[in-house]
């Protein structure tokens, strides 16, 4: 169902189209020295009409000098990979659905 095999590399931020249809907010990638995990999540993602889509989640990473923590992840989604803010609204493990 996913395309990347061994996950991509953790700093690996690509471009999304304009007509992006889901609804999530992009978000810095990790730098040298962060926290992050590699455990790979599948989820489904909100989408702009509504509906969601399944999506893999291959690194999360927090700040960890600052309160609230603040969760980022790498979602594999629609071809591309990217980091955005996780929201548990927007952002559900397929288990949970």
């Amino acid at each position: 169902m996913f395309d990347s095999f061994p996950p991509p590399d953790r700093s690996r931020h690509e471009e999304v189209p304009s007509d992006w249809p889901f609804l999530l907010a992009r978000a810095d990638p990790p730098v040298d020295g962060d926290l992050c995990s590699t455990r790979r999540s599948d989820v489904v993602v909100a989408t702009r009409d509504g509906g969601w889509e399944e999506a893999v989640v291959w690194a999360w990473t927090w700040n960890d000098n600052g309160h609230p923590v603040r969760w980022r992840c790498q979602v594999e989604l629609g071809g591309h990979v990217s980091w955005y803010v996780h929201d548990s609204h927007l952002i559900r493990p397929v288990e949970g659905c």
